[in-house]
């Protein structure tokens, strides 16, 4: 069970479930009837709606978020993308183009739409509550912060001693796990699933996003977070990190990419892998729409990381008693 100290050492409440380049930057004032000043991918928040996973201060774009008054088309038209249910995504998507706008419907919920350049996002009325925002800082918030010049990493990422860790795979390959496991030994969690990268002149570092984990249930081992409350469990474990432990949303330097392998080895191993090998991978987890401008996009952005972030492949066994390992490994990870 993952039952450490929480993050910075300090101990704190346990979500426990039983068995079963340049930038654009947008600051607007604050109008009335609306809250500001909850944090998600450098973006405070403006939105008359409630929250549960965001962080307080370090952000200097606006996000405008409220309930649509549109009549919903549904999944009517030609999608430019389409995400069809699998175990680790089990709901049906698609992403349409309407100029200026971008129209993203998923199953059982309705349709986002998201205006990246103006910065906002309006959701479907009558969604669920907990699992729309989950959605939101999805795709729709990745759609503006890819406006706004940053770079989307299907991929974890956690912070200890003012440092960020990335750790990227596909769906099923034990991420969230892992990252469940790094909050429990001390880590301070910066993005679960999508990891905002920002590109300055020095670094790259991560803009944290939503402080949630959803952990898939698993019948033979209890879900324990230090620091995490559970919000819903179905499918999943639902879990928010306590406000306290959250920190702020200011951008975290990057030590490295770590991508995760699997191994019949009896231990992990860290092995380096040269920034031209890496490319492939980092394209593989980037997000991008088939649009030859943001494929461009894309690209350049990989090319970057590669050539300015250590990039390293984690072979491990994927199983629950090895993770202690696996975290001793990553802490041999060497900065820069």
């Amino acid at each position: 069970m993952l039952s450490r100290g929480g993050p910075s050492g300090r101990k704190g409440p346990r979500a426990s479930v039983p068995k079963e380049p340049s930038r654009r930057v947008c600051v607007r004032e604050e109008l009335p009837g609306t809250r500001m000043g909850h944090v998600c991918f450098g973006y405070h928040v403006r939105s008359d709606l409630a929250f549960e996973y965001l962080r307080e201060g370090g952000a200097t774009d606006v996000l405008d978020v409220a309930e649509t008054r549109r009549e919903d088309p549904g999944e009517t038209g030609d999608p430019l993308r389409e995400w069809l249910p699998r175990p680790e995504r089990p709901f049906t998507a698609r992403l349409f183009r309407e100029d200026p706008l971008w129209r993203l419907w998923v199953a059982d919920m309705g349709s986002f739409h998201i205006d990246p350049v103006a910065g906002s996002i309006e959701v479907p009325r009558d969604a669920p509550v907990l699992l729309r925002e989950e959605r939101l800082w999805g795709i729709p918030t990745v759609l503006c912060f890819l406006a706004r010049g940053d770079h989307s990493l299907h991929a974890a990422s956690v912070e200890h001693d003012g440092r960020a860790i990335v750790v990227g795979a596909p769906g099923r390959f034990g991420k969230t796990t892992l990252a469940t496991a790094l909050v429990g030994a001390g880590r301070r969690l910066l993005s679960e699933d999508s990891t905002c990268l920002r590109h300055a002149l020095d670094e790259v570092a991560v803009v944290p996003g939503p402080a949630m984990l959803r952990v898939r249930r698993d019948a033979d081992r209890p879900v324990e977070v230090p620091g995490g409350r559970v919000l819903q469990v179905d499918d999943r474990v639902h879990i928010a990190i306590e406000p306290e432990l959250r920190g702020t949303g200011d951008p975290v330097p990057v030590d490295a990419i770590v991508l995760l392998r699997e191994s019949n080895e009896g231990q992990p191993r860290l092995e380096r892998v040269a920034p031209e090998e890496a490319i492939p991978d980092l394209w593989a987890l980037s997000f991008s729409t088939p649009t030859d401008e943001d494929r461009r996009r894309c690209f350049d952005g990989v090319t970057n990381l590669a050539a300015r972030v250590p990039i390293w492949n984690l072979h491990r066994p994927m199983r629950f008693d090895a993770l202690d390992a696996v975290i001793r490994e990553l802490e041999g990870v060497p900065g820069r």
